[in-house]
Order: structure tokens, then sequence, then C-alpha cells
């Protein structure tokens, strides 16, 4: 009887190594930035840190973070990348804490005033629609609740891209993005070009 050989499993943009690997790439991660937080002046950004560990020896019984991939551009703006697979029903939450350990380490230096704190963007990718709205993509800042004009200007801004949102005017370059986190194939850009070949190379 001819036994039939087990195929291997392929792990896409979204499996934590591919994700941190491609996202190492400075050209790749800046262009990615770009594309989702619209900021086409982010000219350069330092060496991408990926699984970046945030301990805290002094509280050593305080729940410790890894960062997917941390990113800080030229004009000192934080970025934070995060590949969410699962939903949990805890993004709220874990957004706020991870906000907390990036403030606890690297927003603002000893001697400094509150205004020179660093400006942090926090992005999470998912493989579900957190808000059930369809959305791609979700933009969250403090605002009042009644009048959207007022806003609580922390210098926090949160991005969720939900991969599974359905198509609404959204930039190409953010459609691509997308069928890159859900294994589809891309033919936009030298950009994706390069991402699917290192993906491939490391499957």
């Amino acid at each position: 009887m001819k036994k039939h050989k087990k195929s291997q499993p392929w792990y896409g943009f979204s499996e934590d190594q591919a994700f941190g690997e491609v996202m190492a790439n400075p050209d790749f991660c800046r262009y990615v930035l770009q594309t989702v937080t619209g900021k086409k002046q982010i000219s350069k950004i330092f060496l991408p840190e990926k699984q970046k560990e945030i301990k805290d020896p002094s509280h050593k019984v305080q729940k410790d973070v890894r960062l997917d991939v941390f990113v800080e551009d030229h004009e000192h703006n934080l970025y934070d990348l995060e590949m969410q697979v699962e939903d949990k029903q805890d993004l709220g939450r874990r957004i706020r804490y991870y906000i907390s350990k990036c403030d606890q380490r690297y927003t603002l230096d000893k001697g400094k005033t509150y205004q020179d704190m660093k400006n942090l963007t926090i992005i999470f990718f998912c493989l579900f629609d957190p808000f059930k709205q369809g959305k791609i993509k979700y933009s969250l800042h403090w605002g009042e609740d009644f009048d959207h004009t007022i806003k609580l200007l922390t210098g926090v801004d949160v991005i969720i891209i939900n991969a599974k949102g359905r198509p609404n005017g959204e930039s190409k370059d953010l459609l691509g993005l997308v069928d890159l986190i859900n294994d589809r194939l891309v033919h936009l850009n030298k950009y994706f070009d390069w991402a699917q070949k290192k993906i491939k190379e490391l499957n």
C-alpha cells in the first residue's frame, strides 16, 4: 500500500516568527507604518526590535510583556506592532497593559516633563473583528462621550487592522497588507514581493 507523504504546515505572515522576521526589515516595516498610519512623512526608522521583552525586576509578581515589533521613527515617535490571531475577548485590556508597560520603560526620561513624553502608536493586526462592524481599520482615541470634538491629548493612538473586514475605499496598499495577513498572493509592489519571498524562504 502506497503511503502518502504528510504535507508540512505553511507559516504565513500572521505566524509569530514569520511576522517578526519580515517586520525586522526596516524598509518593509516603514512601508507598513506609512500604510497603516497614513503618515507618509515617516522617512526613516531605527532598526525594528522583535520580541522586545519588558520586565520589572522590582515587581516580580507583575506580568511581563513581550512586544512583537517595537519601532522608533526619525522624530522619536514610538510604535508597537502586534499580531493577534485568537480572539480572547481581552483586546482592550491587553492594549491598556501594553501602553502602561511602554510608558513605564520608554516614553519619558527622568527629569523631563509630561510634555516631553514620546508619542506612542499601538497597532494590532487581528485575524478577527473585535467590534463586529466589518471595518478593516479602526482608529481609536480618547474623546468626550457626548461631544466628539473634545479630545484628551494623551499622545497615544490605537489602530486595529481587522483582516476579516470588508473593503470600503481603503488604499490598495492597506488591502494588499490584509491579503498578506490572510496568506493571499499580493502583486502590488516591491515591498510585497520581498515579503512573500522572505516568508517562502522561512518556510
